[in-house]
């Protein structure tokens, strides 16, 4: 069974686990999550594999901060940028376009376009861990499927045979997966939203309509 801490109490234990390549349940501002080194493809498809997610289905990319995704050739086209200033850190997750090299093993490619689903969790601890093991490749912990675990036994008993550390936080989660978001120009205000959860509709749509 995994080690089960506090995610505030073990940041540099978690820092290392993570750059020596092992996937982590971590705690965030929405649900819990599976975790590892975006930029590591082995650790990645460990994720894919304990979930048992098809590979047609994209990861989310955690960052400390907005300002960090250019380090990493990943950009927001206009109006994810205004989204972006209003929401977060938060339940927001931009789909981000992706420059030529980008060191990323979660970049997807569709039709010829490279993009990246990223987050910047409302949560400072995992803010935190993000800035010491550089963005996290994260997805729900759950099996493909099916419901996330509501607390870190829940996870602990999925997956702590298959993974050292299972971390949580006193911070209240909000329960609902990120709003995911991205460009389009035919849509109204010039956005799509692929699944809402977190942030209501209604709220991005009315800081569109503001701006």
């Amino acid at each position: 069974m995994a080690k089960i801490e506090r995610l505030e109490d073990c940041l540099e234990e978690a820092a290392d686990l993570i750059k020596s390549g092992e996937v982590i349940v971590i705690p965030t501002d929405t649900v819990f999550g599976l975790a590892c080194d975006a930029c590591n493809r082995e650790a990645v498809a460990k994720i894919y594999s304990l979930k048992k997610r098809p590979a047609s289905k994209s990861l989310q990319a955690i960052f400390p901060s907005v300002s960090r995704l250019k380090d990493f050739g990943l950009f927001l086209p206009s109006p994810l940028q205004l989204l972006a200033k209003a929401f977060l850190p938060g339940g927001l997750c931009p789909i981000a376009l992706v420059e030529q090299g980008c060191p990323l093993a979660t970049v997807r490619q569709e039709d010829g376009i490279f993009s990246q689903a990223v987050r910047v969790p409302n949560l400072p601890a995992l803010l935190k861990l993000a800035s010491l093991a550089g963005p996290l490749a994260a997805s729900s912990a759950n099996l493909s499927s099916l419901p996330t675990a509501e607390n870190v036994q829940e996870a602990a008993l999925e997956f702590g045979d298959s993974v050292p550390l299972c971390a949580f936080s006193d911070l209240p989660m909000g329960g609902k997966p990120s709003t995911v978001v991205r460009e389009s120009e035919s849509a109204p205000f010039g956005i799509e939203i692929l699944r809402e959860g977190a942030v209501p509709a209604g709220e991005i749509y009315r800081v569109l309509s503001d701006r």
